[in-house]
């Protein structure tokens, strides 16, 4: 089984794709431990190589970050049981035998877990949103010409801003449960 936690920054990708990895009693895979992988890969290729300079790669177009997520996260899927979770979710938005869940939730909501949780102003926050959700939009656009908050993408859409993380992942696990015992 394969879950993509999908959502806005801010939403809870993060907290409830670890509260249902430990429900699940699967690994959890987030978008930054993707990336340091295929950092700690990249540098085994060329150990002389900075992060400073890997980044410079990715900005020249040079390095295609997002296909290295996507190969990267297709190595681990076949490892077994996975829930990835964040923007490296919408990797498997096109994968079939994926339970895909969105999440999204009021702007304010979000701004403030985002401060909270980065140390930062709300305006702050505010600003990293509008950065990210403009990536995740490019990202899906780019490689699947498609709207990433289009409900038609996802199999269960949640509004995060008025329950706990707990009980959305309570949620997605029924919901999951439901679902295999349907396809049995």
């Amino acid at each position: 089984m394969h879950v993509a936690v999908c959502g806005e920054l801010g939403s809870g990708c993060t907290e409830v794709g670890q509260i249902l990895s430990e429900m699940l009693r699967i690994k959890v895979i987030s978008s930054a431990s993707v990336i340091k992988s295929i950092v700690i890969d990249f540098r085994a290729v060329d150990p002389d190589e900075s992060l400073g300079e890997f980044e410079r790669h990715v900005a020249s177009g040079e390095v295609d970050l997002d296909k290295m997520i996507a190969g990267e996260i297709d190595d681990l899927l076949e490892q077994g049981d996975t829930i990835v979770e964040g923007r490296s979710a919408f990797m498997l938005l096109k994968k079939r035998g994926v339970l895909k869940v969105l999440l999204v939730s009021p702007l304010e909501t979000r701004a403030k877990h985002i401060a909270k949780t980065r140390k930062i102003s709300v305006e702050e926050a505010e600003e990293a949103i509008r950065v990210s959700d403009g990536e995740r939009q490019h990202m899906v656009d780019k490689l699947f010409k498609s709207n990433w908050l289009d409900p038609h993408n996802y199999d269960l859409v949640i509004n995060t801003g008025s329950r706990s993380h707990k009980e959305v992942a309570e949620q997605i696990y029924d919901d999951l449960k439901k679902r295999q015992t349907n396809s049995s």
